[in-house]
C-alpha cells in the first residue's frame, strides 16, 4: 500500500467513524438530560419543545423561561471549535434577534430588540426597534451594553406614554447587576434615565428594577422612579 492510500484509509475511516457516532450516538438525549439536571439542580424555570444535538451544531425551538420565550437558538461549531471555545449562534424571539460568537471567554453579540416584544414581558405596550451591542466576558460575568433605535420609539405604560424620536443608552454588567449609566431619549418628549437592575438569571421577569428618571412631556417636567420586579413594577412620580 502506498503512502497516498494509508492516508487516504486513515481519512476515509475516521471520516466514516464520525458519521457512524453522529447517526448512533444518543446526542439529544444526553443534552436533554444535562439541561434537564441543570436546570432543576439550579431551580431554573426553563422549559423547551426540542433540542437537537449534533458534534457540529445544535438547534432548540420554544424555550421558555418565565414571561420570555425564544422561538429557537442555533449553535454553530465543530468538534475543534467546540473544544476551544469557538462558537457562532443565532436566537430569535418576539423580544429580540440575536447573532453574535463566543471565542474562549468573550462573547460578542448583536442584538435588535422589539420595543412592544420586551414591554410586554412587564405587562405593558410599545412599539419601535433597538439596536444593541453586548461584550461579555462569560468567565468574569462582566461586560457592556450599547444601544441606540434607528427609528421612533414609543413606551405606553398606564401612568404615562412616552414617544421618542431617538434613543441612546449605555449598561454595565457585573455578575448579576445591570447598571444603566446613561438612557436617553431626544425629541417632542425627552427621556434621561440612570439606575440598575438586579438580575436574577433564573427567571427574568423577577428581576428588581430599581430605576430613576427625568421626562419632558413637550414643556413639562416630570421625575419619576421604576421600582420592583420587572414583570409588575411599581411606577411612582416624584
Amino acid at each position: 500500500m502506498t503512502k497516498k492510500q494509508i492516508i487516504f484509509s486513515i481519512t476515509a475511516f475516521f471520516a466514516a467513524l464520525i458519521i457512524t457516532l453522529i447517526a448512533a450516538f444518543p446526542l439529544n438525549a444526553v443534552a436533554s438530560k444535562i439541561i434537564e439536571d441543570t436546570t432543576a439542580k439550579n431551580r431554573i424555570d426553563l422549559r423547551y419543545d426540542k433540542i437537537n444535538v449534533t458534534f457540529f451544531g445544535a438547534a432548540a425551538s420554544n424555550i421558555q423561561t418565565g414571561n420570555l420565550v425564544i422561538k429557537n437558538i442555533e449553535l454553530d461549531y465543530n468538534p475543534v471549535g467546540l473544544l476551544f471555545k469557538r462558537i457562532t449562534f443565532k436566537a430569535d424571539s418576539p423580544a429580540f434577534m440575536l447573532t453574535g460568537r463566543l471565542k474562549g471567554s468573550s462573547l460578542n453579540a448583536d442584538i435588535k430588540a422589539s420595543v412592544s416584544g420586551i414591554a410586554q414581558i412587564t405587562g405593558i405596550t410599545g412599539s419601535g426597534t433597538v439596536n444593541g451591542k453586548i461584550e461579555y466576558n462569560i468567565k468574569d460575568e462582566k461586560g457592556i451594553v450599547n444601544l441606540e433605535s434607528p427609528n421612533k420609539v414609543s413606551v405606553n405604560h398606564p401612568l404615562m406614554s412616552v414617544s421618542v424620536d431617538s434613543l441612546n443608552g449605555q449598561a454595565d454588567i457585573n455578575k448579576n447587576k445591570l447598571t444603566i449609566k446613561n438612557l436617553s431619549a431626544k425629541g417632542v418628549n425627552s427621556l434621561n434615565v440612570t439606575g440598575y437592575i438586579d438580575l436574577n438569571k433564573q427567571k427574568i421577569d423577577t428581576s428588581i428594577l430599581n430605576i430613576n428618571g427625568e421626562a419632558s412631556m413637550g414643556s413639562y417636567p416630570l421625575k419619576f422612579a421604576l421600582t420592583g420586579p420587572a414583570r409588575a413594577p411599581k411606577f411612582s412620580i416624584k
